[in-house]
């Protein structure tokens, strides 16, 4: 997976803490840079990854206050890359400041390059420039994801031959290909793309949580508080890879596959295995994409942790339909493939290469893929209370047209 982000060339870095007053920089925003009447200090500044990857997201956290009342037209994450050119975000207007601390997070991703960060507001068409100062650098690097080769020839297990590969991810690398294969936001999350209270989800997902190594990458659902941008408070964090990057793969039929190990690792405070393993929601899914107002939804398979060994393999499209077989194996304890054929006869599901399912069920919109690591909400499943963790790993991800 990728690496988490950590600032360069100057001491400050992402993911620590600072408390600095206000003070003009050189107004990289333009206009005449002044102190306005009442001081407004920054008390803290963090990013929350270290070692960013381009095109992965990052949310960032600015606490601010002032010594009287102040209301400022704009304020902003102000962002200069190596040219100085503009990549502000988290812009607000007519915000209200005082005494009391106030919290501001805005979240985006960045192309490889390197970047000065700081905070800055607007009265009118004077820019003041905040914390920190000098501003802070980072450097986004660029994905070194080995996951450009798939084996020569290969076709999907149970699915016949003829096929051809069109979009994989073999994983590889030392980190995802955000921004390139992988988005970690997706229309199918109400909450920035990342969090979805109302669908019984606990987390909030987090590209940090995502990293690949070691051929595999691997999903981590934490017991940790976090605010997102919308201020809407979470309990867990875990991540999702949805195919909809820059260049990211979409499709109405195709045969698609994952080799995963699903829910494991289940580990208390302590890091001691938990034994009762509920709360997780694994899946490996297709869902509608950009722009498509119909849902399009294929399950290729989705586990509640509590049965691990019974999954759900569903087509919600068209005349939808699905089946719940029962493994003799806990898919927990290793790798296994989970493959569908969606066809536009219907849709056929496969667990190991054999054909456990076929239904009559297919999208008539296309769709992107997506895999994840839900916490599960639901009174009686959610997450054992000793349970501060759990993983799920994917060896590859392949999709094959004729």
């Amino acid at each position: 997976m990728r690496r988490p982000w950590r600032a360069v060339l100057i001491p400050v870095a992402f993911g620590t803490l600072l408390s600095t007053q206000g003070s003009a920089l050189a107004n990289p925003l333009g206009g005449g840079s002044q102190r306005a009447a009442a001081t407004v200090a920054v008390k803290e500044f963090k990013g929350d990854v270290e070692y960013p990857t381009a095109g992965q997201t990052g949310t960032f956290t600015a606490k601010l206050v002032a010594d009287r009342a102040i209301t400022v037209d704009e304020l902003v994450f102000a962002v200069r890359d190596s040219s100085d050119a503009r990549l502000d975000f988290g812009h607000r207007t007519n915000v209200q400041l005082g005494t009391t601390a106030q919290t501001f997070t805005a979240s985006r991703s960045f192309p490889a390059g390197t970047f000065k960060i700081w905070m800055a507001y607007r009265q009118g068409t004077t820019w003041t420039n905040l914390a920190p100062s000098p501003a802070q650098t980072f450097t986004a690097t660029k994905s070194s994801s080995g996951g450009e080769n798939p084996p020569t020839g290969v076709q999907p297990q149970g699915g016949g031959t003829g096929w051809n590969v069109k979009w994989w991810d073999e994983f590889n690398g030392t980190s995802v290909d955000w921004g390139t294969k992988w988005r970690g936001n997706s229309s199918s999350l109400v909450d920035n793309g990342r969090g979805n209270k109302d669908n019984q989800q606990l987390e909030y997902n987090l590209d940090r949580n995502c990293q690949e190594r070691d051929g595999a990458v691997t999903i981590t659902a934490k017991r940790e508080s976090y605010t997102s941008p919308s201020g809407t408070g979470y309990g867990w964090t875990s991540c999702l890879l949805t195919s909809t990057g820059s260049s990211g793969y979409t499709f109405k039929h195709a045969f698609i596959e994952s080799r995963a190990k699903l829910t494991y690792n289940v580990k208390d405070a302590n890091g001691k295995p938990v034994s009762d393993k509920r709360g997780f929601w694994p899946a490996f899914w297709t869902w509608q994409a950009d722009g498509v107002n119909s849902w399009q939804e294929t399950d290729a398979y989705e586990q509640y942790s509590d049965n691990p060994r019974k999954l759900y393999l569903t087509s919600h499209a068209g005349s939808g339909g699905g089946c719940q077989p029962t493994l003799e194996f806990d898919p927990g304890d290793g790798f296994h493939t989970y493959g569908a054929d969606i066809s536009p006869s219907g849709t056929r599901f496969y667990i190991d290469g054999q054909l456990v399912c076929t239904v009559a069920g297919t999208p008539s919109e296309k769709t992107n893929i997506i895999e994840d690591l839900y916490v599960y909400s639901s009174p009686g499943h959610e997450p054992n209370p000793a349970t501060v963790s759990a993983q799920k790993s994917v060896d590859y991800v392949r999709v094959w047209q004729r």
